[in-house]
């Protein structure tokens, strides 16, 4: 048995806890806390479960966890490594192939393009010479008055026959104002990376769905402001395994998350990316309402 088995077996029998007591407050197996005791660790899922496990354990018994890791780091297990992920083939790099044409290819690529070109010239220069040329003879045959000047009518302006065709003709010339979206926009953006924790703002509707979708085996607790369990309870979510909480009426939501890989979070059909790659790591999303 260890040293940190042995302190925390003391704290459980001093409480008057039983194995089977004990696995009712932290929801975690029996043979798991058995084997915290006598320090086997191996039969754990993973190096992040021991931790977890004795943190939970120690907060049963009325012990501080952190210390007690600290302080007993020895027997502890070594982290193991994280995969790196392969980077994205949208940032390799391209090459291009540039291609020379030869200068007769050049020519005969630019001629048509000339020729095209002057044939809008020469129908231009027709058009504003018929166009001229009606201008003058309009001219030309307006009335002369007595100081020499053009005499000309003034077009008198066209007036609705009847009142209601007035009206008619009033609302055509009317523009509705546009209708602005209802809909408050939605923005998710990160604030700060601190550690282990990543922290996101989310401005947009007040009602809120998060969705936990697992795909494989992964540790995942929730609690709001108040340090409120908003799930059905911290566990080991397994593949497949979904759940929907409603955060309408949170200020802000903490998720501790253990294999980040196997878990995916979408608030409001948007789905959140990780922005580290951390077992464990915490995620933080405080909420504005849009206005």
């Amino acid at each position: 048995m260890s040293e940190l088995g042995t302190r925390l077996k003391q704290a459980r029998i001093a409480k008057g806890y039983s194995l089977e007591d004990l696995q009712d407050l932290t929801k975690i197996q029996k043979r798991y806390l058995a084997g915290i005791e006598d320090g086997n660790h191996s039969m754990m899922p993973g190096v992040f479960y021991v931790r977890a496990f004795i943190k939970q354990y120690a907060a049963a018994v009325g012990l501080n966890g952190e210390e007690l890791l600290e302080r007993y780091k020895t027997e502890m297990p070594a982290n193991e490594p994280v995969a790196q992920k392969p980077m994205p083939s949208s940032l390799t790099s391209r090459s291009r192939s540039v291609s020379r044409t030869a200068p007769s290819e050049a020519y005969a690529e630019i001629i048509p393009k000339v020729l095209v070109a002057l044939f809008i010239v020469l129908i231009l220069a027709v058009v504003w010479y018929f166009y001229s040329a009606s201008t003058n003879s309009d001219s030309a045959n307006a009335p002369v008055t007595e100081g020499g000047g053009v005499s000309y009518e003034e077009p008198s302006p066209s007036v609705p026959s009847e009142p209601e065709e007035a009206e008619e003709a009033f609302q055509e010339s009317e523009e509705e104002p546009a209708e602005e979206s209802s809909e408050p926009e939605t923005v998710l953006s990160v604030e700060e990376t601190q550690g282990e924790t990543t922290t996101y703002l989310w401005q947009g509707p007040a009602e809120r769905q998060l969705e936990i979708a697992a795909s494989g085996p992964s540790w995942i607790a929730a609690t709001d402001q108040n340090q409120q369990e908003l799930t059905s309870g911290a566990r080991i979510m397994q593949a497949k395994e979904t759940e929907t909480i409603d955060l309408s009426e949170v200020e802000f939501v903490r998720l501790r998350i253990g294999d980040y890989s196997n878990v995916t979070l979408t608030l409001n059909d948007e789905s959140i990316e990780y922005t580290q790659q951390l077992q464990p790591q915490n995620i933080v999303i405080q909420f504005t309402d849009a206005e």
